[in-house]
């Protein structure tokens, strides 16, 4: 899977969530290609996460995926 570069856990209170279960989004360094990102609801891979990073240190495409991301997530 090219989408496992980065995650971006959505935290907060979904109401159709479980407790310990959140919107996530796992994206590669290009997350515009084939396959460059997926988004799921549940359990977060946190054994398979590395170092956690600034949103700021995400690629710009990254950074402009997980904004329109949130707002979606949110109805904004």
């Amino acid at each position: 899977m090219t989408a496992g570069r980065y995650t971006a856990v959505f935290t907060g209170l979904l109401s159709l969530k479980k407790p310990g279960e959140y919107t996530y989004l796992r994206m590669g360094e290009d997350p515009c290609a084939p396959d460059g990102y997926t988004v799921d609801v549940g359990r977060p891979p946190y054994g398979e996460m590395g170092s956690e990073i600034s949103f700021g240190e995400l690629p710009e495409a990254c950074r402009r995926l997980v904004l329109d991301t949130y707002r979606r997530v949110w109805n904004l």
